[in-house]
């Protein structure tokens, strides 16, 4: 059986013959169904289990189950229901059923003949939101966790058309998308604080300077508040992103994406077994797009993703994975402010689709390589495994921008072409630690090891004069040129490493079966340096503030009163060290930022796990908050955010699917300055979401393998600034689709989609990052995909 790597990169299922998971590996369930028609007993099955039995062929009508009450996995649960009708089952494709005629030399009743039963839904297990890799290093399921964790499946991501991330995060609350350097990286605010540059990935605290491809997600993991253990991080949380992974059952797609802009991608996926042995599989992911969205910005983009998984006897196993992105856009600093008298601004009223930059001097070409190497090998009579991780990524970056650096009070317009030439950033990363658990007394699972982080990254920044021209109402009116090599105002080559190590461990202390204690600590030492060279000047400059270390903790305990009933309460702290900050024209080294949480809640799971609830009260405050401001870092003080949240996941009845959040947040500035006591930039009180879906599964039904869904969106009024001199205002989308699954041969199918995003065609501000980069909220879109999988 497979070993969970630290933070539980999912690991690949090994099946038995016949493509069923051996019995150990499966979960349990409680039956009650009675002897009746098979396909009513089937439908029973598939409404506790989620393995979905969906029937071509009516003569299945004529047979009868036989009783299955009690407790069973999920093959011996087929086994009995199909036990005297002469059929057996198969599993295939996306771990759907296939039933068919058992051979005559079984020496069992032949039965009847049957076509092949191809599954035509989705199957429930890829809507699962239970089972949570962030956020612990000890990998359980969510009511276990003392802390919110948010679970979105890449199932979400395709009934949602989401050709970005930025589509996925909104469906968490209190979490909403920020200005991503004029739309070119990822971007995020959760609960009132700001991602630095960095993202998770399997665990993997990841600089990029560009975007995710949602193609290499299955799933994105939410951790609300700081997670001691797991090192820097900002104290709202952080997002994890779970990668697919190889898998024994063989499941193939390719598919089509568009819209009525421009979109056009197209996609692959093949994963498998290499061997008959089922001890290697493999996972190939690829895609290229080239599309143009509303803003009339064209984006390049190719993706691919390779991985090989292997599994011994012992249960060691291996996996590796290479990936490779390319991903060329605009930065697309959005739209302005003008002045609106008192000391205020206003976002200029113009057409959604107007750019303040000139097309041909704004481009950002970024190539990514991510090499990653996990394994797990169980020691100690194999109660104990030693897990390692091993990672690189090395990204290159070049860019030239133009944007809006001032607006006259007549409504002259004054812009600047600058960039960046030759940014490299590579990133190492090592992990070795033990996990097992041990009697002291009391039982304890523990995970405890070692990491260690090193980056580079060096570039050249360059910027030419001042140009002024073109108007508010007709920015186009004046033609720019690039004087970045005849005027130049800047060219300054940076370089800067950035080191981190430490011990880390998180265990588990069964206290009571009802009560568990959640203990966690870190110890990380940091260094960064930088270097600079002003190539107009031939002078140099650096800075080296040297070694520091700092220990943070955390606390938690789950109460579980009832087996379906979870409360919490936790305790967490978290750190990042002093950053090097390089802006338009300015270098700042600050002080390490600080936080910590508190944080109560509880998680109820009923209905057979067919509703999940979970609710929290957190307090969060950190100190040496920094925050960017058309381009130049300033130290503001602190922030302090208190605020609730609630989420629903259910599947109340076969097909239906539901998702809903909401959050209210009351966040604001701690500071000496002016701005003591407001909110921050981008922080909404209130941020609502609904995603909810139906599809046909019954066998009887005449619109079997239809499906709809519908996604409603509130995000609350924000300032642009953190001194509140202009307001994005709130906004409410609503989404909706349509998908239809047409078999095309056994085990095959063809899924259609098609929807609109913002039926309203609300205009709305997405985010602020100063004033005069407002990014623009998409309008109403018809969109569209082909999926065929086999």
């Amino acid at each position: 059986m497979s070993s969970h790597a630290a933070w539980g990169d999912e690991a690949a299922q090994k099946p038995v013959a016949g493509g069923k998971l051996a019995n150990s590996d499966q979960a349990a369930y409680a039956f009650d169904i009675a002897s009746q028609p098979l396909p009513q007993a089937l439908a029973a099955f598939s409404a506790i289990t989620g393995i979905q039995v969906l029937y071509t062929d009516k003569s299945i009508y004529a047979l009868r189950s036989a009783a299955l009450k009690g407790t069973f996995g999920t093959n011996d649960g087929l086994r009995t229901l199909l036990a005297g009708t002469g059929l057996q089952y198969r599993y295939t494709v996306d771990q759907s059923v296939t039933i068919e005629k058992r051979p005559a030399a079984s020496g069992l009743s032949d039965g009847i003949t049957l076509d092949a039963i191809t599954v035509i839904g989705t199957r429930q297990s890829r809507y699962d939101s239970r089972y949570s890799e962030t956020g612990t290093l000890l990998a359980k399921d969510v009511t276990d966790i003392p802390r919110t964790v948010d679970v979105i499946p890449e199932q979400l991501l395709l009934d949602q058309h989401a050709s970005e991330l930025e589509d996925v995060y909104r469906l968490s609350p209190n979490v909403v998308n920020v200005d991503g350097y004029g739309g070119s990286r990822e971007d995020f605010l959760i609960r009132g604080f700001r991602r630095r540059d960095d993202i998770y990935r399997n665990g993997v605290r990841l600089k990029t300077n560009g975007r995710v491809n949602p193609d290499t997600v299955d799933s994105v993991q939410i951790v609300k508040g700081p997670v001691a253990e797991i090192g820097q991080m900002t104290p709202g949380g952080l997002v994890n992103i779970i990668t697919k992974k190889p898998k024994f059952t063989r499941e193939n797609h390719v598919a089509t994406d568009f819209n009525e802009y421009g979109e056009r991608q197209v996609q692959a996926d093949f994963t498998g077994p290499l061997n008959d042995e089922k001890t290697m599989a493999y996972r190939l992911t690829t895609s290229a797009e080239n599309s143009r969205n509303f803003r009339k910005a064209d984006i390049d983009r190719q993706f691919l993703s390779s991985s090989f998984y292997w599994e011994g006897e012992t249960g060691a196993n291996v996996n590796f994975n290479y990936e490779y992105t390319h991903d060329e856009r605009p930065i697309d600093r959005g739209v302005i402010t003008v002045p609106a008298g008192g000391g205020k601004r206003s976002i200029v009223n113009t057409a959604v689709d107007t750019r303040f930059d000139q097309s041909n001097l704004n481009n950002r070409d970024v190539s990514t390589h991510i090499f990653e190497v996990d394994s797990a090998i169980p020691v100690f009579n194999d109660d104990w495994t030693l897990e390692n991780k091993l990672f690189y990524a090395y990204e290159q970056v070049d860019e030239i921008r133009n944007e809006v650096v001032n607006v006259s009070n007549t409504g002259v317009l004054t812009r600047r072409v600058q960039g960046n030439d030759d940014r490299e950033l590579g990133t190492v990363f090592a992990r070795m630690q033990m996990r097992g658990e041990f009697d002291a007394g009391l039982p304890v699972d523990l995970v405890s090891g070692v990491e260690l982080r090193h980056q580079d990254e060096s570039w050249t920044n360059f910027a030419g004069a001042n140009q002024t021209g073109g108007t508010v109402s007709n920015p186009s009116s004046f033609t720019l040129v690039d004087n970045t090599d005849s005027n130049p105002i800047l060219r300054r080559y940076t370089k800067v490493k950035q080191l981190s190590y430490g011990p880390y461990a998180q265990g588990d202390i069964h206290l009571t079966d009802a009560v568990t204690l959640t203990l966690g600590a870190r110890y990380e030492v940091v260094a960064n340096e930088y270097s600079q060279i002003d190539r107009l000047t031939d002078t140099a400059s650096g800075f080296d503030p040297g070694s520091d270390g700092h220990l943070t903790k955390s606390a938690g305990l789950v109460w579980k009163p009832v087996e379906d009933l979870s409360l919490y309460a936790s305790y967490a702290e978290t750190f990042q060290s002093q950053n090097i900050y390089s802006g338009n024209e300015t270098t700042a080294v600050f002080d390490p930022e600080q936080g910590r949480q508190y944080e109560v809640g509880a998680k109820w799971s009923g209905w057979n796990d067919r509703i999940l609830l979970s609710g929290a009260l957190f307090d969060i405050r950190q100190e040496n908050v920094v925050e960017t401001v058309n381009g130049t870092p300033e130290l503001t003080g602190g922030i302090r955010s208190r605020g609730a949240e609630a989420v629903i996941t259910a599947n109340p009845v076969q097909g239906f699917n539901l998702r809903a959040g909401v959050g209210v947040l009351d966040a604001e500035i701690e500071s000496e300055n002016a701005n003591n006591g407001n909110t921050p930039t981008n922080t909404p009180d209130i941020t609502t979401s609904l995603w909810a879906s139906y599809e046909f599964q019954k066998a009887e039904s005449s619109l079997k393998g239809l499906g709809f869904g519908a996604g409603l969106y509130h995000v609350g009024n924000r300032y642009g600034d953190s001194a509140h001199n202009f307001e994005l205002g709130d906004y409410t989308l609503l989404d909706v689709g349509i998908w239809y699954y047409l078999p095309v041969r056994n085990e095959s199918r063809v899924r259609f989609d098609l929807g609109v995003k913002n039926v309203t065609d609300e205009k709305y501000y997405v985010a602020s990052g100063g004033t005069y980069r407002v990014s623009v909220g998409a309008p109403r879109t018809f969109y569209g995909s082909i999926r065929f999988e086999f």
